[in-house]
């Protein structure tokens, strides 16, 4: 915990003296939000608009977010709350930099409110139980959220998000999961109904990032669409594609299979968004689909 405290502070004290501002309107800039609140596990849009701001960052649930300039005078946030997150109000500090050299804070609190998830028992076979150990899991996580946290500043997608592929969901975003009676964990993603085979496209274009065998994911292939957005697809039985290779909507990265810790052949396709997993069907939903540069 001390490191991520370590790496806000580092990033936010490259500002100037800051001067205090009322909440959601400070001396020249407004922060509007798109949401009343985010349930846990989804994403809320935030807009800081003003004249002459050069730069625009965002603390919240103790992780920088990166804005993105989509007009002279407008600055545009993907917020993401912790599917693990309290209910509950959380205070966001955004940072507002001008082209003068000058700088403000601007406080907000956001309310996190309840994803709804549920919970179900789930069998794997006994040659599989060892990749139930925590240190498996854990150790996966940590690797793919090594990428996930890193803020990519251009957005490489247009068009918005589509599905993997259009076979009907069969398991859903946040549920807990108990493993043979033993061991609880968190679904990070969805479940599409497929056969050994299947073709797997980019849901929207970005960069290839990783493209390698994982013990639980088994063959997966990770992609950055800039903007802090990341979409994984697991399970695989074939990856067509490589680290650093760009990819567009729709490309086929790879077939659908049932490698890694899995009892029969699906997609599992996950997202993250501000280096946490959110769910890949509400994200969808916000319409995100401009191809202003």
């Amino acid at each position: 915990m001390k490191r991520y405290f370590f790496i806000i502070y580092s990033l936010l004290f490259i500002f100037p003296t800051l001067a205090s501002a009322e909440p959601h309107q400070g001396s020249g800039a407004i922060v509007s939000l798109d949401f009343q609140s985010i349930p846990q596990g989804h994403v809320g849009i935030v807009h800081v608009t003003g004249e002459d701001i050069s730069e625009v960052r965002a603390v919240f649930q103790e992780r920088v977010y990166y804005f993105y300039q989509d007009s002279p005078t407008s600055f545009t946030g993907l917020l993401s709350a912790d599917m693990e997150s309290e209910t509950q109000p959380y205070p966001m500090q955004v940072w507002v930099k001008y082209v003068d050299g000058t700088a403000e804070k601007i406080d907000q609190n956001v309310e996190v409110s309840s994803g709804g998830y549920g919970s179900y028992e789930l069998a794997v076979p006994a040659s599989m139980m060892p990749l139930l150990e925590p240190e498996i899991n854990t150790a996966e996580t940590e690797k793919l959220f090594n990428i996930m946290t890193r803020f990519t500043p251009e957005r490489y997608w247009a068009g918005g998000f589509t599905v993997p592929n259009t076979n009907e969901f069969i398991a859903w975003f946040g549920t807990w999961r108990l493993y043979n009676g033993t061991y609880w964990y968190r679904h990070t993603g969805v479940d599409i109904k497929v056969g050994v085979g299947n073709t797997i496209a980019a849901t929207a274009g970005g960069r290839v990032m990783l493209s390698e065998m994982m013990p639980i994911r088994g063959n997966y292939v990770l992609i950055d669409h800039g903007w802090g957005v990341y979409s994984g697809y697991a399970h695989m039985s074939e990856r067509f594609v490589v680290p650093g290779q760009w990819v567009q909507q729709g490309d086929i990265i790879g077939l659908s299979g049932m490698t890694g810790r899995t009892s029969g052949a699906h997609i599992h396709w996950e997202m993250a968004v501000g280096g946490v997993w959110i769910d890949p069907e509400t994200f969808m939903a916000l319409g995100l689909d401009t191809n202003k540069e």
